[in-house]
């Protein structure tokens, strides 16, 4: 008969020292193909989005992402 040991460790995940968080949008109105283009600055993302409702009025839905490099890491 083979024995297993098991060995439990806490764990904690958070965003990788060497990397950062990017946000992003695109536009829901209908077939609008516009999208905001990957930033680290949220504000310029929001600005950007905006920017896009003040030309197109009618277009005031966007879908916004935010991405970050995330590492595991013992407690």
């Amino acid at each position: 008969m083979t024995r297993t040991v098991l060995r439990y460790v806490a764990h904690r995940i958070r965003r990788h020292p060497e990397s950062e968080a990017v946000a992003s949008a695109r536009c829901l109105h209908g077939e609008c193909q516009w999208g905001a283009p990957p930033s680290a600055d949220v504000g310029a993302v929001d600005i950007a989005c905006m920017a896009h409702t003040g030309r197109h009025p009618d277009h005031d839905t966007f879908a916004r992402s935010f991405t970050d490099v995330a590492i595991v890491e013992p407690v």
